[in-house]
Parts: C-alpha cells; sequence; structure tokens
C-alpha cells in the first residue's frame, strides 16, 4: 500500500486549506430572509411541490451525519459478518434509542421524514418518495466508506429511477463526497480503493468476503458500470473535508450556519473565545468548523482489521493531512466548499434557541426551517434565478 501513498495517479482529492487552493462560490443569508415556520403546513411550501415535479425528482432521500446511527462503535457491523439478522436488529435497536434521545436535533427522525412527504405531497399532483438512509454514523474514514458503499446499493435498489434529491447532514455529505470521487475515479484508482479496503470486507482467517455489500458495489462500480441517475446534492453543516467529483454530481449546495463576526471578512469563521460562545453559536456552527482532517477517531477495538484499512484510506482521500496542522487550518477561518455553492445562512434565535443547538451543528433538522430549506433548494437548483433570497456578497 505505501506506493498509493507516493504515487499522485492513487490519491483522491480531499480540502488541502493551501494558499492556492479553489475558493468556491458563497453567498450570504441574513437573519431577516432565513425566516422560519413554526409548524409548516402544505401551503407554506410556495411553488416548491411544482418545482421539484417539473424537474423530474422522483425521490428524496435524507442522509443522516456522525453519531446519529445505530452503530456508532461499528460492533453491528462485525456482528453483521456471521449473522446479518441480529445485526440489523441490534442496528434498529441502536438508531430507535438515539432518536428518542435527541429527536430532531442535528437528527433526521421517522418524523421528520414524514413532514417533508406531508409538505411537498399534495393529493393532486403525483407523490414523490422520502425516505430516510441510514449508515453506522462512525467518525472515520472506513466508517464513511461502508456507508458509501452501502448508500451506492441502496441508490441502484431504488424503484423509480428518476431524478434523486439527497439531504445530508454533517459527515453525511462527506460520504457522498467520497462516493461521487469513487464512482468517477479511473479503473485504475477504483481498483486502489478495492484493494485498500479488502481486509474490510474480506476476511484472512476464513478465506472469504464476510460483507456483501461491498462485492456488490466492486461488480457495479468495475466490472458492469455504474448506471447514473440524476441526483442533485444538498449537505447541511458539512465540514470540509472530501472534494466532490463534478461530473458525477453537478449540482452541489452547501448550508452552513454562519454569524460574521468580522467586520473586514464577513464570510470568516472565527475560533470561539470561550465556552459561553461555543454554547451560544456566536459564530454559527462550529461542529461543522472544527470537523476538518486530523478530528478523525480510531475504529472501535471491535474492528482490528479497520485499523490498518483506517491507515489506508488516509493515504487515498487525505494524503497531505496531518493532525498537527489542524490549529492552523482552523486559523484560516474557511467555511465555503471548493465545489457547488456555499450559503452562509444566518439563522435566527427563536423560541426554541434551535440556532444553537448542538453548538449550532443541530439547527438543519429542526422543522421550522423546512420551508426555507425546500424553498432555497429549489430556487438554487431548479429555477432560472437561483440567487433568490441571498444577499450576494
Amino acid at each position: 500500500m505505501a506506493r498509493y501513498a507516493l504515487d499522485p495517479a492513487f490519491r483522491f482529492s480531499h480540502h488541502t486549506f493551501a494558499v492556492d487552493e479553489p475558493r468556491g462560490d458563497v453567498a450570504q443569508i441574513s437573519s431577516s430572509r432565513a425566516l422560519p415556520v413554526e409548524n409548516p403546513k402544505p401551503e407554506d411550501m410556495g411553488s416548491v411541490p411544482a418545482l421539484l415535479r417539473q424537474a423530474g425528482v422522483k425521490n428524496i432521500l435524507l442522509v443522516h451525519g456522525t453519531f446519529a446511527g445505530g452503530d456508532i462503535i461499528g460492533l453491528c457491523r462485525e456482528v453483521r459478518r456471521f449473522s446479518p439478522v441480529s445485526a440489523e436488529r441490534l442496528n434498529q435497536l441502536g438508531k430507535s434509542w438515539f432518536d428518542e434521545l435527541v429527536g430532531d436535533v442535528g437528527n433526521y427522525t421517522r418524523e421528520f421524514s414524514r413532514q417533508v412527504s406531508d409538505l411537498i405531497n399534495p393529493e393532486t399532483l403525483p407523490r414523490i418518495n422520502v425516505e430516510r438512509f441510514g449508515w453506522s454514523g462512525e467518525n472515520h474514514h472506513i466508517g464513511r466508506a461502508d456507508g458509501a458503499v452501502a448508500l451506492l446499493h441502496h441508490i441502484s435498489e431504488m424503484e423509480d429511477k428518476g431524478r434523486l434529491l439527497v439531504m445530508a447532514h454533517s459527515h453525511g455529505g462527506n460520504l457522498l463526497a467520497m462516493l461521487s470521487q469513487v464512482i468517477g475515479a479511473s479503473t485504475q484508482l477504483k481498483e486502489a480503493f478495492f484493494h485498500a479496503t479488502r481486509l474490510h470486507y474480506h476476511s484472512p482467517l476464513r478465506s472469504k468476503v464476510d460483507l456483501q455489500d461491498w462485492m456488490l458495489a466492486r461488480e457495479m462500480l468495475l466490472d458492469s458500470g455504474t448506471n447514473r441517475r440524476p441526483m442533485d446534492i444538498v449537505t447541511f453543516g458539512t465540514p470540509l473535508r472530501y472534494r466532490w467529483n463534478r461530473d458525477v454530481c453537478p449540482q452541489v449546495l452547501h448550508f452552513i450556519q454562519h454569524r460574521s463576526v468580522n467586520e473586514d471578512a464577513p464570510t470568516k469563521a472565527t475560533i470561539p473565545r470561550s465556552i459561553g460562545d461555543v454554547t451560544a453559536a456566536v459564530g454559527g456552527d462550529y461542529i461543522q468548523q472544527i470537523g476538518i482532517a486530523g478530528t478523525d477517531f480510531l475504529p472501535s477495538f471491535f474492528a482490528w482489521r479497520d485499523l490498518i484499512v483506517e491507515r489506508r484510506l488516509r493515504w487515498l482521500f487525505e494524503s497531505t493531512a496531518r493532525r498537527r496542522d489542524v490549529i492552523g487550518k482552523l486559523k484560516q477561518g474557511r467555511r465555503e466548499s471548493s465545489d457547488g455553492k456555499t450559503l452562509l445562512v444566518d439563522y435566527p434565535t427563536t423560541a426554541g434557541q434551535e440556532s444553537q443547538k448542538l453548538f449550532g451543528h443541530g439547527v438543519y433538522t429542526c422543522h421550522q426551517w423546512l420551508p426555507f430549506h425546500l424553498q432555497a433548494i429549489c430556487s438554487h437548483f431548479y429555477q432560472s434565478d437561483p440567487s433568490v433570497g441571498t444577499d450576494e456578497r
């Protein structure tokens, strides 16, 4: 595997925070334009249902972020190697417990999915399917790679092959970015990816594949090719990690809670001065700000094989990232991705203080902002004037 780290041909793109790295398109939305609706109803959605159908959207997929899954320590996946049924039960139990504990704070609940469906599906129009996609929620490369492989399989099995709109929170967005790079990679680089991860899905002791999703993904990507479908990606509070393959995902939109505290650099994020700043989300989403390369956890002791695979994936996906560089990168205060458009939203404080929850990272999945989010998405993707509702800088 050492040769992959040395040869640029065996690397995927990631945000380096280098001076010469491309800066993405960014716009600010003031608190006077980001208007919450306490109990949103279909009549609050304006032209959203019609625009989604005119664009041919058939499915909306909700992808949660880190720690919001049912297997945040990787135990269920290890059980799945021997008993898929038992693993699925454990995963469902873990996810149900998490949903009950935190609700919609930084989490896509069943109720949130139902609300989205009710808001965009008037009785007089053809139905758009809304569903959640779950992955482990582990905070490392192999956890996200495992989720990306499962997502590829899930998308391929969707019955309606029309346009897909994906809404992803936190590192759920990076799961999609990783998937876009693998799909759009050369055959040689795809081979490198599956070679690097072989120990994860192929047991060296039993000499057999024990995670079937990986073999199905390998077949789709290397043997039969991938039948790409039109797909629009929206991320919420996704930290700057992997770059996006724009041939695979030409339409990418990012929402980030941001509050300007520097008049000279209004789009720059600042390091908080106190614990009070963090809990009150004075500068916006601090989790998005700090979740950059160098902040991953190691795989748990349940998955000793993944400790090796994690190192290999770090070579492939973040070859230039070093933990000692984290503070320097944070001081840059960069919010926007190099790919797609970033909306820096100053979410106003409401009675429930949703904008402050989870250090500014939990606001995106609160139902009060569903009309605002969906209207902004349709304005950007499906209308001729994508600047509607923004304060361009």
